[in-house]
């Protein structure tokens, strides 16, 4: 809207500029064509309604347009596209010597997408001038009287002289590319025109040939550091100070640097002899043959200062003296001498400012660099003189605890002696972790035992001794029978061996492993048990670690049986290989035949504990079912039933969970874990005899499907049970004693003793 600037802006004195406006065509400013802005640049609007077809610039720059886009501005045309020209441009110098100007070349940049310029100087090491950037990036006026207007492409060319802000710059070349565009555009470009010479530059260089240069006195030592670093002389020796009051016998070690001719002297300090020194004897630097007192500053350096003033002006202030450095040498600095490897030997007597250090002994590295040098020979060390500190000091003897008074344990007796503080007792948590119960290895050797017993009522009497490997505790449980109620008879805790002396200040020993065998008798707060039989588990885990229980190690056991059946083998074989019409079943015998056959050539000396493993190792596997599978099943089912229990659903989700490949089976200790931790109501040796009654693939694995569909108790009715029916045929507290193997190969046990020359012998 057109406004008039008397009248006040309120509607009615407002007047709208479309009067007799005939075309309202839509603008397409914003539209993209090709991703591209479109910008029209053959018509533009102008003020009135007029179009301008070209501004003033684009008439006269007259840029060649892309045959492959027409349309497209500059600014995209010709993007990243510059002319560079090399020029130079004269600046006068006044009240110099020698010359009245000097030349500084520059470079010239012209920039297609804008028709900005740009002047660069390079810059030359120490010229003595700011040089960079003399002129940013812009458009350049011309000068006047033509200074409304700008700098285009055709007034860059060789050999032309453009005026630039007041200074004139001739240029004299330019790059390939610029030749090349300027040729498509028609214009012609001459040859490159040779620089003049810069008055300035020529005598600098002329000057710096005649000038004397100061003499480099430094001594180059980067090779020997290169070729000797890390590359260090030991030599051990002492210092004798005894004569000295409260001296004493110094032991060192002197180290030489061979990167840098240094020597650093360290100091073994004995533990507790009551020095409070550190080990550093001498820092690292070059020791001195001689030392009188610490040298003047600068006494040391190679350069030598000359006062090139008389002292006549002594009292008219600091100011009177000038010194400079001696550049040609005329007064030697004072030489020092240090030491160096040549000086250092066994036996060798070293000044360390006022010291005297004696060098007794060196390491194999030493040794051999002077061998391979100098060709010093084998050379024994040098024995040091023995000093009081060098003689072996009695250890204290160790502190006794008061003897243990029956309260609490004895690891707390000792804590509470030992500290002010009470602290509980530290546990070995390494074998913690390693003998800790992890999914189906429960870490616990349990066994079946019997009470000995004067009193015929406890005779009879069935105990549960469990062992827990994680920290060697016992606990023994009684299983109930008739008059007896049964439970708990002793809480896991340390069992102590009877015929001690307990309230001493060491801890009595205790029962460990190697007690722990079938047949033998363990007395438990002076009540006698005999262990009579152990567990699966047991028994599995101590022919695996067979090291550390030989009692379950086949070779041991099977070495001892053929060392006592040398002399007698032939009336062995004889009497306990009867002969049959079958000779396949004469090789069989039971578990109580191989016992007393055994236990008549061995008698007493073979453990109740080494015939189990035999008959483990040759026992025919012939599998017995203490109870059938729907036996099972339905004491499973009543368990459920009578705990109501309803997370089967759960329990398989998780099973689908953890079946990444969709198999239908999953690890033994995975469906144990789930099992427990869905809350099953049944008993651990119920749910291992279920696992055991599943479907396994050839990995071992248990079918979850299979699981799932025998605990499903709406699937199938089952006939209920008695709760305490199971509990003697699947629980090892509640069943009987019977042998571990009840058949047993004979012929492969007669086989692996490999005494088949004996008999030979023996008939001869």
């Amino acid at each position: 809207m057109l406004r008039s600037m008397p009248l006040p802006f309120l509607p009615g004195f407002t007047f709208t500029n479309t009067i007799g406006q005939t075309r309202f065509h839509k603008p397409h400013h914003f539209e993209l064509y090709n991703k591209l802005p479109i910008l029209s640049v053959r018509e533009k609007p102008g003020i009135g309604g007029e179009s301008v077809t070209k501004s003033e610039s684009e008439k006269r720059i007259n840029l060649p347009k892309p045959a492959e886009a027409p349309e497209l501005p500059a600014w995209i045309a010709y993007d990243k596209q510059v002319l560079c020209f090399d020029g130079f441009f004269q600046e006068s110098v006044e009240e110099t010597k020698g010359y009245a100007y000097q030349i500084r070349k520059c470079r010239i940049y012209f920039y297609l997408e804008d028709g900005t310029v740009q002047v660069i100087e390079p810059k030359v090491i120490n010229s003595g001038i700011p040089q960079g950037t003399l002129i940013n990036r812009q458009r350049i006026p011309r000068p006047p009287p033509h200074s409304d207007e700008f700098y285009d492409i055709l007034d860059f060319n060789v050999g032309r002289e453009v005026e630039l802000f007041g200074r004139v710059f001739k240029l004299t070349s330019c790059d390939a590319f610029t030749r090349a565009f300027l040729s498509r555009m028609g214009v012609p470009v001459p040859e490159a025109i040779a620089q003049p010479i810069d008055p300035y530059t020529n005598i600098r260089e002329q000057t710096d040939t005649r000038l004397a240069k100061k003499p480099n006195r430094t001594i180059d030592t980067r090779g020997q550091f290169l070729s000797l670093d890390r590359k260090v002389l030991r030599f051990y020796g002492y210092w004798d100070d005894r004569e000295s009051e409260h001296g004493m016998l110094h032991r060192l070690e002197l180290q030489y640097f061979l990167a840098d001719d240094t020597i650093a002297i360290k100091e073994h300090v004995p533990p507790n002899s009551g020095r409070d020194s550190g080990f550093m004897f001498c820092r690292r630097g070059k020791l001195p043959k001689t030392f009188e007192a610490l040298p003047p500053v600068g006494s040391e350096s190679p350069l030598t200062l000359l006062n090139v003033l008389s002292s006549a002006g002594k009292g008219e202030g600091p100011t009177s003296y000038r010194y400079v450095a001696d550049a040609l040498g005329c007064a030697a600095a004072r030489p020092h001498n240090f030491y160096r490897d040549s000086d250092l030997a066994i036996g060798a007597c070293i000044n360390c400012f006022g010291r005297k250090v004696v060098l007794t002994d060196w390491d194999d590295f030493t040794k051999a660099y002077y061998h391979a040098k100098y060709g010093v020979g084998d050379i024994k060390p040098i024995e040091q003189p023995i000093s009081l500190e060098d003689a072996p000091c009695e250890k204290p003897p160790p502190r006794e605890l008061p003897p243990y008074n029956g309260y609490g344990s004895y690891e707390d007796s000792a804590g509470n002696c030992r500290t002010v503080l009470p602290t509980p007792p530290r546990r070995d948590f390494v074998k913690f972790l390693h003998k800790d119960r992890q999914g189906l290895d429960s870490f616990v050797l349990r066994f079946k035992a019997e009470m000995i017993s004067k009193i015929p009522e406890n005779r009879g009497r069935i105990f549960i001794i469990s062992y827990f490997l994680s920290d060697d505790t016992m606990s023994v449980f009684e299983a109930q029978q008739t008059g007896f109620k049964g439970g708990m008879f002793y809480a896991r805790d340390k069992m102590y061996k009877p015929g001690q002396d307990f309230f001493t200040n060491k801890e009595p020993d205790a029962y460990t492993t190697q007690d722990l065998f079938v047949g033998n008798v363990l007395n438990i707060h002076e009540f006698l048990f005999r262990l009579v039989a152990a567990d699966e588990y047991a028994l599995r885990y101590m022919e695996i670690n067979s090291n550390e229980f030989p009692w379950s190690n086949i070779h041991f056991v099977m070495g001892k049986v053929r060392e006592a059946l040398k002399p007698v083998y032939k009336d062995f074989v004889c009497k306990h290989l009867i002969s049959k019409e079958d000779s396949a079943q004469s090789r069989l015998i039971t578990f109580n035949e191989l016992r007393s056959a055994i236990k008549e050539v061995l008698g007493d000396t073979i453990k109740e504990h080494e015939i189990i493993t035999l008959a483990r190792h040759y026992g025919v596997r012939c599998k017995r079912e203490k109870i059938s599978k729907d036996q099972l099943r339905s004491i499973v089912h009543t368990e459920l039933r009578r705990y109501l229990f309803c997370a089967l659903d759960r329990m398989m989700e998780t099973f689908r969970h953890l079946d990444v490949e969709r198999t239908g089976f999953l690890p033994k200790d995975k469906v144990y874990l789930t099992c427990r931790a869905s809350c099953v109501p049944l008993d651990k040796d119920v749910l291992a005899a279920v696992l055991e009654r599943m479907e396994h693939n050839e990995r071992g694995h248990i079918s979850y499907l299979e699981l799932g569909d025998f605990l499903n108790t709406k699937k199938e009715k089952v006939a209920p049970c008695l709760p305490d029916d199971y509990r003697r045929d699947l629980s090892f507290v509640y069943s009987k004693l019977e042998p571990a193997v009840s058949v047993i190969d004979f012929d492969s046990f007669l086989k692996d003793l490999d005494l088949e020359k004996t008999i030979v012998d023996q008939s001869s």
